[in-house]
């Protein structure tokens, strides 16, 4: 079982506060290489043939199309609430009356491995002690939709993959982002924990987006459900965040409990994270380790569950449960090869 005895960090401030975006802070925290590989159409292509594509077509158009762009449209809400486990549900309580429950957020478990529960990561109800969990909204802005419709009418269908791409990795982007500042607050490893978004196998039932809507006055950023619970603008996600140092990526057929810390290897891979990013005078600049690194994908998640590992698709882009089309991607409503939503990881 996870250890209930681990110290409760103390979070900035209690309740939901919207934080002010910049977007070339989010520019560090693009995946390119599921930009490149996945959404731009890069899969298959190696050696030097990769390297003239990275050079002559990826990269300049990247930092055009980031400097030249009028449709993003950043938004983030972040919250803070005191929680217990109860079993398999995560009681979130009233940060000005923490004896007040708000809502219950409902977790499936393993009937076999470790039988793991999200709410496995956060203090017991008997404890007698409240935890705190947080809570994230992230929203790229309905703009990014709208363009995608004017390049279709007006038959730019390459055009419009490449601000699909983009639209959907700037919310990866953001989510990242915005999960980085709540490890910086709550003082955790820059790796330390874990963010899960709801349409994954750990936390698949997305009518549970209505309590976080709640939660956060998601609203409140523009973000609404359609009648089957799908986050719209379709280039947003929401998430939950534990802190707990053997939180874990898992589904219900694989994963297991480390003993002692699991780091995200995804986040602290350097041949992904590292390297690209924006200057202080607006220069963009890239690392060739940081974009062009094929395995290191697989590789982390074998680092993250290396007794079962289950290849996992190429990417977490967003729209859960979406049909794809030929290329990969959903050019309609942000799919990927995996079918998972944007904004957290996990496995089958």
């Amino acid at each position: 079982a996870a250890r209930t005895d681990l110290p409760v960090p103390e979070p900035p401030f209690w309740g939901r506060r919207e934080i002010p975006v910049n977007l070339d802070d989010v520019f560090s925290h693009l995946d390119l290489h599921v930009l490149f590989k996945l959404h731009w159409g890069g899969k298959g292509v190696k050696g030097e043939d990769w390297e003239t594509l990275l050079r002559e077509d990826f990269r300049p158009r990247l930092e055009r199309m980031w400097r030249e762009q009028d449709y993003l449209r950043p938004r983030a809400v972040l919250g803070y609430f005191p929680c217990n486990s109860d079993g398999n549900d995560l009681v979130v309580y009233d940060p000005e009356d923490p004896a007040v429950e708000l809502e219950r957020l409902v977790f499936p478990r393993q009937s076999a491995h470790d039988r793991l529960c999200i709410a496995d990561f956060y203090r017991p109800l008997d404890s007698g002690e409240r935890d705190v969990v947080a809570l994230q909204a992230v929203t790229a802005g309905s703009e990014v939709t709208e363009v995608m419709a004017r390049l279709e009418r007006e038959g730019e269908f390459a055009d419009q993959l490449f601000v699909h791409g983009l639209g959907v990795q700037v919310a990866e982007g953001l989510a990242e982002w915005l999960h980085s500042e709540v490890r910086r607050e709550l003082d955790m490893e820059a790796d330390q924990g874990r963010r899960w978004s709801w349409g994954y196998p750990a936390c698949p039932e997305q009518s549970e987006h209505e309590k976080v809507y709640r939660l956060l006055d998601a609203p409140g950023i523009g973000l609404t459900l359609t009648g089957g619970y799908a986050v719209e603008p379709e280039q947003s996600t929401l998430a939950i965040i534990a802190h707990h140092p053997q939180a874990v990526y898992f589904g219900m057929k694989s994963g297991r409990l480390p003993k002692q810390t699991a780091p995200d290897q995804v986040i602290a891979d350097p041949r992904r994270r590292a390297g690209h990013r924006v200057g202080d005078d607006g220069t963009i600049w890239f690392d060739d380790d940081a974009d062009s690194y094929e395995d290191s994908r697989e590789e982390a998640i074998a680092e993250n569950d290396p007794e079962e590992v289950v290849a996992e698709a190429d990417g977490a882009p967003a729209g859960a449960g979406r049909e794809e089309n030929g290329s990969g991607t959903d050019a309609t409503n942000g799919a990927g090869r995996s079918g998972a939503p944007v904004g957290g990881r996990d496995e089958e």
